[in-house]
């Protein structure tokens, strides 16, 4: 009698489980999570800055809005994609269970399968590719951006994909200061100005570390989860002490970056009005210090809170370059 009402049990449970997944897989709230859209920030930025430094270094340049719209539908359609693909493959290696922070939920929370998983990166990447190809088949000599289509989808599918499994091997912090910064910039200002410039490349570093920073306080946070399993990060390589000082590094190296480009790169003095945001920086190192003391739920939201110094930093920056035009 026990073993039946047991069974009826485990029977009515799974029931549960498929009914939740049906109604799941109608909810467009449950797809927009999957894709993890409070990270979208990073991807803006890129294009954003990339077509501000465009219009300043080029006098009379005609801003395309068409260009403009398809680099940014492109890069965060990659980056939904992407995220997408690192929470199939974190749930299949078991770094994402329950109880564990950083990913979307909509797997461990029984919200959508694997499988249904799977279809936001194949219409990620196919919008991505869709907007590429007409920017390339479209723009004078737009063939030139194949090399950093193919170095952002390298980047973004191979993120956790085997063979490669990029962030497992401790690179991920290096790959996405590549993705969002320097890769995403420049293509951003080739899509307006026609041509290359090292002025895209090198004035969204400071932007990219705090990317990477955003990154490495995730992997900082999950040092003891992510220990259990099969994988490396830049923060079990390094243990607490070193991934602290890297990450100040990272948040020390934006302002620094800033006042050499202000003084070396010809970029514009107003750009030191991102020094405002260094409150933020600051709250932000004393909150990563004093991580054992904060507790594992109050410092659950370290990526959170290190995304929002990369937005307003990125803001002010963005604002400074705008205001030459």
């Amino acid at each position: 009698m026990i073993r039946d009402e047991d069974s009826f049990h485990k029977t009515e449970l799974l029931h549960i489980h498929k009914n939740t997944r049906k109604l799941a897989v109608c909810n467009f709230r449950v797809w927009l999570q999957a894709t993890r859209p409070w990270s979208f920030t990073v991807s803006v930025v890129p294009p954003v800055l990339g077509s501000v430094i465009a219009l300043t270094e080029n006098s009379g340049l005609l801003f395309n809005w068409l260009n403009f719209f398809l680099t940014l539908t492109g890069c965060v359609a990659a980056h939904a994609a992407a995220n997408a693909f690192s929470d199939y493959f974190d749930y299949k290696k078991g770094v994402d269970r329950p109880g564990i922070y950083g990913s979307s939920g909509v797997l461990v929370e029984n919200l959508l399968t694997p499988k249904q998983l799977l279809l936001v990166p194949a219409f990620g990447f196919s919008i991505a590719a869709a907007a590429g190809i007409y920017l390339m088949t479209t723009l004078s000599n737009g063939t030139s951006l194949l090399w950093l289509v193919l170095s952002g989808a390298f980047l973004g599918f191979f993120y956790t994909t085997p063979p490669f499994v990029i962030k497992y091997h401790a690179l991920s912090e290096i790959a996405v200061f590549l993705a969002f910064g320097p890769l995403m910039t420049l293509g951003a200002y080739f899509t307006q100005a026609g041509a290359y410039s090292w002025k895209p490349f090198f004035y969204s570093f400071p932007m990219a570390l705090l990317v990477a920073a955003i990154v490495l306080s995730n992997n900082l946070r999950d040092i003891k989860t992510d220990s259990v399993t099969d994988i490396k990060t830049l923060a079990i390589i390094f243990k607490d002490t070193g991934a602290k000082k890297i990450y100040y590094f990272l948040l020390a190296g934006a302002y620094a970056i800033t006042l050499l480009l202000v003084i070396l790169a010809g970029l514009t003095w107003i750009a030191l009005i991102t020094f405002l945001s260094l409150p933020l920086a600051i709250k932000l190192k004393k909150t990563v210090r004093n991580k054992e003391a904060a507790g594992e739920k109050d410092f659950a939201s370290i990526d959170a809170m290190t995304a929002r110094l990369h937005s307003a930093f990125s803001l002010l920056f963005i604002i400074a370059l705008a205001s030459q035009l």
